[in-house]
């Protein structure tokens, strides 16, 4: 599907079209197209899915092997059934400056230095193999992640595995980076960290259509001030039109023992003990305690196999000790990248006709998008257990797949429960979300100051000035309606200095919604898309297309 990518797309389309016989080259010929293909990467001077012409380009990409604390690189890498093979060799002395790449930081190396950055892969391995002599054989589902780094942005960009569990075992590392492919996404927000601009997340994710126009509170964990100024930065880098309806600059100011989070109806909630699940069990029975314990980038993926329709489920237990009345669950989560390639897929079934049904979502209510939304199982649903069942507490909206956030939940302990354990579930569709840490904090919210702040500056890339735009909730728009359009942002706080038992945490309140430009040909499927009307069907089509991927890579590694 063309969805990222503003130039080549006929190219970009027979190149996925030729895919499964591409992949006989090997993992180089995969890793090869990830960084030729998206909208911010270097395209290759040749365009052939010919596995020894293409093999032949990927031949300068370096694979670097990080496993606890030793990092090496892969030389000559080869697909072999289920593993990668290659040669191990110590990294030169060029090399090891980039053995510790900045996990979601803008990473601008010098223009000397660019060529090399842009060429590496990091593999990042469990411990359970010791690789001895120089002939190496890694199991794909020993590979925890996957990262490479986009051109220009500077922003990293990950591919979880999950290790050892569920149904997608090694295959899935590929999936993953086929699925870079065809990204979509939403308005891109960077955040000045007082070095450079640091990649920080994607705004009001998932509201496509003005009637689905919401309000986002992106954190902004690393955002620095330049004496009283904060500078930010919203882009398009995509195939899409952005409308930015406000952008205000959150700064809390709460007590330094505590953190600060703000839930999805701009609330502010004071974390001061997280308590981790002490169990974490799928429907399917999977333990994922360990995944969800910590912030390890080692993630639950939903992956487990359900029933027909069903959503995958995972129930938290978490002790309440105190017998509090009131919780807050705190989540640090993000969209897949599969989700976004099976909205792409979703919307070729339009065909050509997809200008005209797009035009129609205008007039559509906003409760009705939602709902179907809902019903499709797109966004994660938290539950608590009470003696008459599970009581829903909240939908959280997705918030993209490009990089990972901490989301707050409040809830309420029903009253019969509230003296013994907590038992929390979260559920999605197959593969739709990604969590990498949950736990509950039942301490009281403690007093906050918040200083709330319309840009003092916001020119756009032509110079325009946009501050009347972005300042307030009204019928003004920041436009962003072709990529390469962006707008630079300077916030002026307060001159008056922080008290010593205060800690500061910035955020970024948005308001907008975005369109895609899609110009797909044919006719539309249309026994495909009455089907969607049925409540679950997109959690149906999420595992057929991934079995679909999956059968296909094997056939083609059975062929080789």
């Amino acid at each position: 599907m063309e969805t990222s990518c503003t130039t080549r797309p006929g190219v970009l389309a027979a190149f996925r079209r030729r895919l499964p016989a591409s992949l006989l080259s090997g993992v180089t010929l995969v890793i090869h197209m990830v960084l030729a293909s998206g909208c911010n990467y270097y395209w290759p001077q040749q365009q052939t899915a010919d596995p020894a012409g293409v093999a032949s380009l990927a031949s300068s990409k370096l694979f670097l092997v990080h496993q606890g604390n030793s990092v090496w690189q892969l030389q000559n890498p080869q697909l072999s059934g289920e593993a990668l093979q290659g040669q191990k060799a110590d990294l030169t002395l060029e090399l090891r400056q980039y053995a510790t790449p900045i996990i979601g930081q803008g990473l601008r190396y010098k223009r000397r230095d660019k060529h090399t950055a842009l060429n590496l892969v990091h593999l990042y391995l469990t411990d359970s193999h010791t690789f001895t002599g120089s002939q190496v054989s890694i199991p794909l589902a020993d590979m925890q992640r996957l990262e490479v780094i986009e051109r220009d942005t500077g922003k990293t960009i990950f591919s979880h595995v999950l290790v050892g569990a569920g149904v997608v075992g090694g295959a899935y590392v590929i999936l993953g980076i086929i699925v870079l492919l065809t990204k979509s996404s939403c308005p891109f927000v960077y955040a000045y960290n007082g070095a450079n601009y640091q990649f920080v997340g994607e705004a009001y994710g998932g509201a496509i259509f003005a009637p689905a126009e919401r309000d986002d509170y992106m954190p902004l964990p690393n955002l620095q001030a330049q004496g009283q100024d904060y500078q930010l930065k919203i882009t398009n880098e995509l195939r899409e039109r952005q409308y930015t309806n406000v952008a205000e600059l959150w700064l809390v100011h709460h007590p330094a023992a505590t953190s600060v989070l703000i839930d999805s109806q701009g609330n502010m909630h004071t974390i001061g003990r997280p308590m981790a699940a002490v169990q974490a069990t799928s429907d399917a029975g999977t333990d994922y305690t360990t995944h969800l314990a910590t912030r390890d980038k080692i993630a639950l993926l939903f992956n487990d196999e359900t029933p027909g329709t069903a959503p995958n489920s995972v129930v938290l237990t978490f002790p309440n000790p105190t017998q509090a009345r009131a919780g807050k669950l705190v989540l640090h989560a993000q969209n897949s990248l599969w989700l976004d390639y099976l909205y792409g897929e979703f919307t070729k079934k339009f065909g050509s006709y997809y200008g005209q049904w797009a035009s129609t979502q205008h007039n559509v209510p906003a409760r009705e998008l939602r709902e179907w939304s809902e019903q499709q199982g797109v966004p994660l649903r938290v539950s608590i257990e009470t003696t008459q069942g599970w009581q829903l507490v909240e939908q959280i909206q997705t918030v993209g797949p490009l990089a990972s956030r901490d989301l707050v939940v409040p809830f309420t302990v029903p009253g019969t429960t509230s003296s013994g354990p907590i038992r929390l579930k979260l559920e999605t569709g197959f593969m739709f979300w990604e969590v990498d840490y949950a736990a509950v904090d039942f301490s009281a919210d403690a007093p906050v100051h918040i200083e709330k702040l319309t840009p003092h500056s916001a020119r756009d890339e032509q110079g325009r000035d946009q501050r009347t735009a972005l300042a307030t909730t009204d019928s003004h728009y920041l436009a962003q309606t072709h990529p390469g359009t962006e707008v630079a942002l300077r916030y002026r706080a307060a001159s008056t200095p922080t008290p010593d038992h205060m800690g500061t945490t910035a955020f970024l309140h948005t308001r907008g919604y975005y369109e895609h430009i899609r110009n797909y040909e044919g006719l539309p499927n249309l026994p495909e898309l009455y089907s969607f009307r049925k409540p679950g069907r997109f959690i149906t089509f999420s595992k057929d297309k991934y079995h679909q991927s999956y059968q296909e890579l094997h056939l083609a590694a059975a062929t080789h």
